[in-house]
Parts: C-alpha cells; sequence; structure tokens
C-alpha cells in the first residue's frame, strides 16, 4: 500500500503513470447516468483498447428501464447484488481485453460509484474500504483477484471545472454539515419527476400529494420520521440530512 498526497495536478500525474503501467484500466460508471460520470480524460490515456467500461449500481434503476447500452463491449452489474454467475463473467470480460499474463487491471472513476464495492465483490472478501462518502478511498493497494487477476481501486476522480451542483447530484462530493443547501434542489427536482416522486413515497413512506414545495417534502419527511425540534416544529434540518443521504439510492440522479 502507499500513501499519496500530492496536489491537483501531482495527482493527475501520477495516475497517467499507474495508466501506463496497467495492463487493463477499467472505468465504473453509474448506470444511471453513464454519460455524466465517464471520464474523458482518462478514456483518452488508456486508449480503447486498453478500456473497459463497467457500468455499476443497476440495482438503483427504476423497474421497467433498460440497462445502459455500453460501446467497446462494456459491462453492467450491480456490484451489491451480483451473484457468481455475474462475477466470473465480469473477469473473463476483464481477462479478454488482454493476452498479457497475468493481469493488473485499475479501477478508476467518480467518487462513489461503487468501486470499493466491485473490488470486494471479485475478491469475495472485503478488501476495500467501502463508505456512503464520497472520496474515501486514499491509498493504493493491489488486490489478487485470481492467480491471474490483481486489482487496484483508485480514488475517485473527476473533471477539474466540474460544477460543485453536479457534482453533489453524481454523490461525488462530500456534503455533510451543508445538507440543507443541497437537500431543496433535489426535492424540487422529486417535484418535477414522477419516477423519484414513486421512489421517495417508497423510501420514506410518505404521501407526498399535498407538497408542493421542496419545504413540503422535507415537512413530510420529518414528520413521518417523528423529528421535532424544541417546541414541537418539524426539524427540517434533520430532514435535509435523511433525504441527502437517501439520494445516493435514488433511480434517477
Amino acid at each position: 500500500m502507499e500513501r499519496r498526497d500530492r496536489g491537483k495536478a501531482g495527482e493527475w500525474a501520477f495516475l497517467k503513470g499507474m495508466i501506463h503501467g496497467a495492463d487493463i484500466i477499467i472505468e465504473v460508471v453509474d448506470a444511471r447516468d453513464v454519460q455524466g460520470t465517464r471520464l474523458p480524460a482518462v478514456e483518452r490515456m488508456a486508449g480503447s483498447r486498453r478500456l473497459l467500461m463497467v457500468a455499476n449500481k443497476t440495482d438503483l434503476l427504476p423497474g421497467g428501464a433498460m440497462l445502459p447500452k455500453l460501446a467497446n463491449k462494456g459491462f453492467t452489474i450491480s456490484a451489491t447484488t451480483a451473484n457468481e454467475n455475474q462475477r466470473q463473467a465480469l473477469i473473463r470480460a476483464i481477462m479478454a481485453r488482454t493476452k498479457t499474463r497475468p493481469v493488473r487491471a485499475l479501477l478508476v472513476g467518480y467518487p462513489n460509484v461503487g468501486k470499493s464495492t466491485l473490488i470486494n465483490m471479485l475478491a469475495h472478501r472485503s478488501v476495500a474500504r467501502v463508505s456512503p462518502v464520497a472520496g474515501t478511498t486514499k491509498d493504493i493497494q493491489w488486490i489478487n483477484i485470481t492467480p491471474d487477476l490483481t486489482i487496484s481501486d483508485y480514488r475517485g476522480l473527476f473533471p477539474k471545472k466540474e460544477a460543485k451542483a453536479e457534482l453533489v447530484r453524481k454523490g461525488a462530493m462530500d456534503v455533510r454539515g451543508d445538507e440543507e443547501v443541497h437537500a431543496h434542489p433535489f426535492a424540487e427536482r422529486v417535484l418535477r419527476s414522477r419516477v423519484l416522486r414513486s421512489w421517495l413515497e417508497r423510501r420514506f413512506d410518505v404521501d407526498l400529494k399535498a407538497a408542493h414545495t421542496s419545504e413540503g417534502i422535507l415537512a413530510a419527511i420529518a414528520a413521518r420520521r417523528r423529528l421535532f425540534i424544541k417546541g414541537g416544529e418539524l426539524n427540517l434540518e434533520e430532514a435535509a440530512r435523511l433525504l441527502v443521504r437517501a439520494m445516493k439510492e435514488a433511480p434517477e440522479i
């Protein structure tokens, strides 16, 4: 394991070296927003021959939704629910990218797309730290998956100029302590989306028919969870925290 304490420029230069030294680059994207969670700079560094795109979190797609179509024989999976057949199929897809043996594969992707969960699924054991907080992976560790396959989970990356609101929407930024600011825009999206409204009603066991504002949604959550502050008023701040945590499970991001 190697500790990485570098600035932004040094981080990308170090990543370029890691990509150069790997046989396969596995770009993990979110199945709910494949295009929005791609890393074009990484794709250019890797080249199409060595790149395998894996769309994770298919279990979070809304019911009846089609699996995303990926170019260059990409792979779709849910790392949290995959069975042994799916695990073996992904290993075969990785190995098919090169004739080199043994294979060193590097996982890259946005924060919170499930890279560590994917490695743990492939390894059949808990070897990579998994957290709902974006940006948890700090160290490089090479993990043996099979005698011929070793994988490393690289820390989450995103384009330098991406807007904070977009990063929050994709679950790629830690917003602890600032939940209310980000809960309201998401609640407004819920009001405009039949899919998100239905999901939120099931997720919190609430009826949103009377909710016409973002504050109304937070009030419904607070009332259902019996969240109150001094004086018996609804605790909208705590409801905002619950909503922001739940955003990562939404069928649309």
